[in-house]
């Protein structure tokens, strides 16, 4: 949003003081506000229609988080899609907070980032899962051999680490920066209208685009190395379904504060600065979260994930509060930071059999039902953990607990 007001610097006054350290003013004065409909204000109908659009954002993604809990029969696909689809009611609610409130607004717009953090750390660990799935899997993310070696005794590829810790720094960072903005807006050296260095706002505008990018694009690289294995799942939909929002949001920004700079939006009897430099901005964005709450439940369906087709039960829990509560549980990522990501990566291999990970593309074997369905069984058989990790041909135990950090 800070790009309206940047490119509206030259609609509004500003100081002429030519000091670096004075924050260029706006004229938030405009014509009194008149209602635009019936006896509705314009910030009324616009925050009415944001709610609006966070209600069925919330129920598109609750219909998707139902259906997957309730179908949780890959526990390691599913608790990352669950935490993927969790991103657009985060997203419609900082929007409609940002417009019903437009003063809070600038303080809790970052917090968008930090959803978009999450949501793309999950989204790396679900490819990872992809194409651990195939039948050489580990040794096509590890390199050649990497099973023959055993599966924790050997070194990780310098590659995936710097993807996986280019992907993990937007975490924190967006937490840091969401402080920044707010404590740099309480104290006054924030100034969204300015590009002066001595101002915060620069540095953290440059800073978030800089490092949210390489998260981007190290998710980028992760695909174009592994597109082989990868392509079958339609990895490309997948990502623009959650991350598109945030681009289509960058973009028209810019187109807004354009619009803004060259007069043809600016405050009128039913419009201030305010609603204009904050409040649009988030309409616009409130209103495309239902479209792509819609878009996610496409890209991540739960048709790969049905009993019919994998011959597994559902292990969800009633209801599948259990399956939300495990996609809510961050300690498996967050947990990165302390133990380093290829520990995290490795113990998805060694959790589960490589049967519990479904590709998106149904073998012809399920069309006629489930496994052993014809060998009188009522149920299909469910997967069972690996409870113990063995060296492969040793039959030695591992303790992972034991590797040392330079194997991570």
């Amino acid at each position: 949003m800070d790009h309206i007001r940047i490119l509206s610097r030259s609609l509004f006054h500003h100081s002429s003081s030519s000091s670096n350290h004075t924050c260029p003013s706006v004229t938030e004065s405009s014509p009194t506000i008149v209602p635009l409909v019936g006896s509705m204000t314009y910030h009324t109908l616009t925050a009415i229609i944001a709610a609006i659009c966070l209600i069925i954002t919330t129920v598109l993604a609750a219909i998707s988080l139902i259906r997957h809990a309730t179908h949780y029969s890959s526990p390691t696909q599913q608790r990352q899609i669950l935490r993927i689809i969790c991103l657009m009611p985060w997203v419609a609610l900082i929007t409609f907070l940002s417009v019903l409130s437009e003063s809070v607004g600038p303080y809790i717009a970052p917090a968008v980032d930090f959803g978009v953090a999450l949501a793309i750390s999950a989204f790396l660990l679900l490819l990872c899962d992809f194409v651990l799935a195939g039948p050489d899997g580990f040794d096509d993310l590890f390199g050649e051999g990497a099973t023959a070696r055993g599966q924790f005794n050997m070194h990780s590829p310098p590659w995936l680490k710097r993807v996986w810790y280019l992907v993990l720094q937007f975490i924190p960072v967006s937490i840091i920066l969401w402080i920044a903005t707010a404590a740099s807006m309480a104290a006054g050296t924030y100034c969204a209208t300015s590009n002066k260095p001595y101002f915060a706002h620069i540095w953290i505008t440059v800073l978030q685009g800089f490092l949210e990018g390489a998260a981007l694009f190290s998710v980028l690289r992760f695909y174009n190395i592994m597109i082989l294995k990868l392509t079958p799942y339609g990895v490309m939909m997948k990502l623009i379904a959650f991350k598109g929002i945030v681009f289509l949001s960058f973009l028209q920004n810019i187109i807004l504060g354009l619009l803004v700079s060259f007069h043809v939006i600016k405050p009128s009897k039913y419009m201030t600065y305010h609603d204009i430099s904050i409040g649009l901005p988030n309409l616009v964005l409130a209103c495309e979260t239902p479209i792509f709450a819609a878009f996610i439940m496409v890209a991540y369906s739960t048709k790969p994930y049905t009993s019919l087709k994998v011959g597994r039960a559902y292990q969800g829990g009633p209801g599948g509060i259990k399956a939300i509560l495990a996609a809510l549980n961050y300690s498996d990522i967050l947990s990165s930071f302390v133990r380093g990501p290829m520990r995290l990566v490795r113990e998805q291999h060694q959790l589960v059999k490589p049967a519990d990970s479904i590709g998106l593309m149904t073998p012809s074997s399920y069309e006629s039902g489930p496994p052993n369905a014809s060998q009188g069984y009522s149920n299909p058989p469910t997967y069972q953990p690996v409870q113990q990790p063995y060296d492969n041909g040793q039959n030695i135990p591992i303790n992972p607990e034991a590797w040392e950090r330079e194997h991570v």
